[in-house]
């Protein structure tokens, strides 16, 4: 079977290296050194030469002269069979295989068309294009380099390569994938990682558990192909006893005999499944309130080879269990007094027996009934307000307390209505927040808290704290502001917001006068009882006012302001003067007109001008109550019209006259 295995395992590789033709390789092992010459098939011959490193230049010695290559397959069978002395790694050839391979070797040119035959150091040894030497000693360095032989001599030689006796570790590892017995053998499958074309066996060492040391065991093995390319290696070792307990290490080998690291150990029972392990006949729960516990029960069909019964529990039907317990193997009963009452367990029992263990039974659940009552409720229940948001803080009730509900009412002594789900904590001081925001608006509340127990029983309640009532952050903006205009005051209204928002207690009213700002022009008392209106008696004619109102309520509570409404009175007419009429004098043209109506004139302007002039000339200015003005800047022989215009202390003036003529001659 092992010949086949490594057989298999070089058909299973299929290298194509483009090497170099003149490319050298040595590899140091247990059994030697081995010197590959050439890739090239039916090339040159060579005299390999070896110095020990330390010696000096003048220590190199031939070691060997490459023969001439096989000139037939019998040849090459007979080459293969004398190689088999100098490593016991080399393996007899097949003759079929050897003569298919020879045909190969005939019309191919380089090693690397063998496939992996052209890295099994048996085969180029035989083909002539590399040599093992055994003659070196463990522990030192070697310094090899080829020549090549030529019909005029030797010709210049190679570079020559370094190698350390022995040679490294393979870095080829072996996982173990699968495993079984039946009692009379045990399967092992490995599968080999960091694989190579080069490998030639593998040692198995075995121990029995606790009684012997590993030694190499006669085990049968080969090498298999697995999934993408992978190698597996299958072990069968029928020199096994049943019912003991077997530990596995194995090494990876190559052809020089260098071993990889050991694989993991691999501890075993010589038994069938379950071979040894009792039935379990019967499994069950009870509430025990008496014991606080639930109680698990069992029967089994024997407790021959049984070590302990583990106890395993979960809090869910399809997985997260762990044990809880281990029993006896003579138990039939046990109690798990680490529950809570009305939370419903998971149990399985797993048997543990000498050999083995068994597989996990079926699922059991069970419960713990209430049985506490719960008697103390919460303490030191104290309530924060800020930022919109309520804060209850309390200690916590009992050992056995679960969680808490809270409980609100917006009456001083009415009933209280459950406010939260249940609040689960542990701690031994509990935070809970409710936001302002979830609460009605200007209503104020009581609050308490009651604890419930792991036996979902709920305690008395807790102190009482209160809580102030909460206002909208915005009041309603008063709405359809208007102007109600009278000659001496202006009359301000607008919707009445209480049957809007009724929490507005009243408004707020700006003026702005002209185009200076808005100023506060009244705020309402309470007792104005939020009136929808304002009547303002300041203001005078002729100049405009804008207003705006804004509502407010409780903790400084505003609305927005309303839009803006104008009050505009224009001013009366200045009243034009009448009588007028121009009369020549000697002291010149006297211009009179009768007594103004209007007793709060300020001035009188008179104005002059010619048929000749575009526009009238002030050529005087009088008191409002003077009714007469002699004009003597007037010059004979000139036609003049004459107007008069009333003004006002405000400056306003009236319109203008109708003219009035007179002629000097």
């Amino acid at each position: 079977m092992k010949t086949q295995s490594i057989l298999f395992l070089l058909l299973a590789f299929s290298l194509t290296l483009s090497a170099s033709a003149q490319q050298t390789r040595a590899t140091a092992g247990r059994y030697g050194v081995f010197i590959q010459t050439d890739r090239l098939l039916h090339g040159p011959r060579y005299i390999l030469e070896r110095l020990e490193t330390g010696n000096g230049q003048a220590g190199w010695k031939s070691v060997y002269m490459t023969d001439e290559a096989p000139r037939s397959a019998t040849d090459l069978i007979a080459r293969l069979t004398l190689l088999t002395r100098k490593n016991p790694l080399y393996q007899l050839p097949n003759d079929s295989l050897t003569r298919l391979l020879y045909a190969r070797y005939r019309d191919m040119a380089t090693a690397d068309s063998l496939n992996s035959y052209g890295w099994n150091p048996q085969y180029l040894e035989a083909f002539g294009i590399g040599f093992l030497d055994t003659a070196v000693v463990q522990g030192r360095r070697y310094d090899y380099r080829i020549r090549p032989m030529t019909n005029t001599g030797d010709g210049p030689s190679r570079s020559p390569v370094t190698v350390s006796v022995p040679g490294a570790k393979p870095a080829v590892t072996a996982k173990s994938l699968r495993h079984s017995a039946d009692g009379s053998a045990v399967k092992i499958t490995y599968l080999l990682q960091k694989s190579t074309p080069d490998l030639a066996g593998v040692r198995i060492l075995r121990a029995t558990y606790g009684q012997t040391a590993f030694t190499e065991c006669g085990a049968d093995w080969g090498f298999r192909k697995g999934k993408k390319d992978s190698v597996l290696l299958e072990i069968t070792d029928s020199q096994v006893r049943r019912k003991m307990l077997y530990q596995y290490v194995v090494l990876i080998t190559d052809f020089l005999g260098n071993e990889s690291r050991p694989s993991d150990t691999l501890t075993l029972t010589n038994l069938r499944p379950n071979e040894q392990i009792p039935a379990i006949l019967d499994i069950r729960t009870t509430s025990a309130e008496a014991n606080n516990a639930i109680r698990l029960s069992w029967r089994l069909a024997s407790t021959k080879d049984l070590r302990s019964i583990e106890i395993w529990r979960s809090d869910n039907y399809d997985n997260s269990f762990r044990r809880i317990a281990s029993a006896l193997p003579t138990d039939t009963v046990f109690y798990d007094n680490r529950v809570e009452p009305v939370k419903g367990y998971y149990y399985q029992l797993r048997p543990n027996g000498t050999y083995d263990a068994l597989p996990a039974s079926v699922k059991v659940s069970g419960m713990l009934q209430a049985n506490r009552s719960a008697l103390v409720p919460p303490s030191f229940l104290r309530l924060a307000q800020a930022d919109d948001t309520l804060t209850f803080r309390w200690q916590r009730a009992d050992v056995d307390t679960r969680g808490y509900y809270l409980y609100f009412s917006n009456s001083p002594s009415g009933p209280m209505t459950q406010y939260s789900s249940v609040i689960i904590s542990t701690d031994s001081v509990i935070q809970y927040k409710v936001p302002v925001s979830k609460l009605a608006l200007g209503v104020g509340y009581r609050w308490s808290v009651t604890a419930v127990n792991t036996s979902y029983n709920q305690s008395p309640m807790s102190q009482v704290v209160y809580s102030d009532p909460r206002f909208p952050a915005r009041l309603a903006t008063p709405i359809n502001p208007a102007i109600v205009q009278k000659e001496d005051h202006a009359l301000v209204i607008w919707e009445n917001m209480q049957t809007i928002d009724p929490y507005v207690i009243g408004y707020l009213i700006e003026r702005q006068e002209e185009e200076g700002a808005f100023k506060e022009l009244y705020r309402q008392l309470p007792t104005d009882r939020a009136r929808n209106s304002y009547e303002d008696g300041s203001v005078q004619l002729g100049r405009h006012y804008n207003y705006r109102i804004r509502a407010y309520g409780l903790n400084d509570k505003f609305s927005a302001f309303s839009t803006e409404v104008t009050y505009f009175v224009p001013l009366p007419p200045v009243l034009p003067l009448r009588g007028l009429v121009a009369v020549v004098t000697g002291k010149g043209v006297k211009v009179g007109w009768d007594a103004p109506l209007d007793n709060s004139l300020d001035k009188v302007l008179i104005y002059r001008y010619t048929p000749k002039t575009d526009r009238p000339r002030l050529v005087g200015t009088v008191p409002g109550r003077q009714t007469e003005f002699i004009d003597r800047e007037a010059t004979p022989g000139i036609a003049y019209q004459y107007t008069l215009v009333a003004v006002q202390p405000d400056k306003r003036e009236s319109d203008s006259t109708s003219p009035v003529g007179v002629e000097w001659r």
